[in-house]
């Protein structure tokens, strides 16, 4: 079994051209295969909520409404490195020699104290051509709704 590696820094925004890198624009992010729930929605923008690049929002370019708050685990979960195998990822292409990003899914209900992410199916994004997808991982240790906060429930 190959494991994918992943860069565990925020992910990279970038212009229209998808080549030049500009921080606090939108990155289109287009999903291969849509995220369980949404069989119509593909496309999204991803933009920093914060300039730290903690939290994004992952916005549908189709349905403006829908939303998302995601994130890269590295600054919650530093101990999260989840196996990504080459087969699970296939559907994005040739990945082999690519950093792959991880995002995970934040729940948020009143605030902080309560959030929590999804750390059994992260979102898989290749930086260099906008593709994505949701991989659900085959660890059954890995919860589906870890508090971000230590002590939190």
């Amino acid at each position: 079994m190959t494991t994918m590696t992943h860069v565990p820094g925020p992910p990279e925004t970038a212009g229209p051209d998808r080549g030049q890198l500009h921080t606090g624009l939108a990155r289109r992010v287009e999903f291969v295969e849509p995220l369980p729930g949404f069989p119509n929605d593909r496309e999204f923008a991803l933009t920093a909520v914060d300039p730290d690049g903690v939290l994004f929002t992952l916005r549908s370019l189709a349905r403006p409404e829908l939303r998302f708050v995601v994130m890269p685990p590295a600054g919650f979960f530093p101990d999260y490195h989840p196996e990504v195998t080459e087969a699970a990822v296939a559907s994005l292409g040739v990945v082999t020699e690519v950093e792959l990003q991880l995002l995970v899914v934040v729940s948020v209900q009143n605030g902080i104290a309560d959030a929590t992410a999804n750390l059994l199916a992260p979102i898989v994004l290749v930086p260099e051509t906008g593709r994505a997808m949701q991989v659900v991982l085959e660890d059954p240790l890995l919860p589906l709704r870890a508090p971000l906060l230590p002590g939190a429930s």
